[in-house]
């Protein structure tokens, strides 16, 4: 089994647990530093409603080495076919989501993952509005939530994912990600050749830049579009 064969495989191990649905299906980016990572953060833009059959989901979030643990930052319609709503998610063994609140298309959700020096993870996130959902009398929002994982041991993938479940197709168009950030414990470069993505997956990456300070390195990317399947 090849590299992007595991991690795909792995993923949808996570997803059908964290949704508990049946066809399912994932397209995925994985940032890859092969180290605990201790910092993540990326901006989605929210993309258009699907019009199809199934349930259909984006987010960005971490999963452990084994890929049976994910702490995610979801934008779905599982909850309401026909529009979006958003809540931070973790999966499995401890299992969590949060309440969801609806979300517009052109909204932007910036979330980042901090591991505390406690040991807990922080999921804080930003609900900034587009200009459909200021029509619809949404305001800026925000939260936290924080866990211990430590019995899923070190967070070391990075993803970008959209799911789709019970029959649903990529049918709601391009997805972009922006402001996205990865520090981990490493001295390694790995920005240029540490990731992974599903085969035959249409996407573009902006090229990244580098920081090591104190046994951490960040990368750092502008943008990740996602252009289809």
């Amino acid at each position: 089994m090849n590299l992007i064969t595991f991690l795909i495989s792995a993923s949808c191990i996570c997803l059908c647990h964290a949704f508990a649905a049946a066809q399912s299906s994932a397209d995925a980016f994985w940032f890859l530093p092969n180290a605990p990572i201790t910092k993540y953060s990326a901006t989605v833009v929210v993309p258009a409603v699907s019009t199809g059959i199934g349930f259909h989901a984006v987010w960005p979030g971490l999963e452990n080495t084994t890929g049976g643990f994910v702490y995610q930052s979801v934008i779905s319609d599982s909850n309401g076919v026909g529009s979006w709503q958003f809540w931070v998610e973790y999966c499995c063994n401890p299992n969590y989501n949060a309440p969801a609140i609806k979300v517009y298309p052109g909204d932007s959700i910036t979330s980042t993952f901090t591991l505390g020096s406690n040991g807990y993870w922080t999921d804080a996130w930003t609900v900034t509005p587009g200009s459909v959902g200021t029509a619809a009398g949404e305001k800026v929002s925000s939260g936290s939530t924080s866990q211990n994982f430590a019995s899923s041991g070190a967070l070391t993938r990075a993803l970008l994912a959209i799911e789709t479940h019970n029959g649903g197709t990529w049918d709601f168009g391009q997805v972009q990600f922006s402001n996205i950030a990865i520090s981990a414990t490493t001295t390694t470069a790995w920005c240029s050749t540490g990731y992974a993505v599903s085969p035959t997956f249409n996407y573009a990456i902006s090229s990244g830049t580098m920081l090591t300070s104190g046994g951490t390195t960040t990368c750092s990317y502008p943008t990740v579009m996602f252009y289809g399947p």
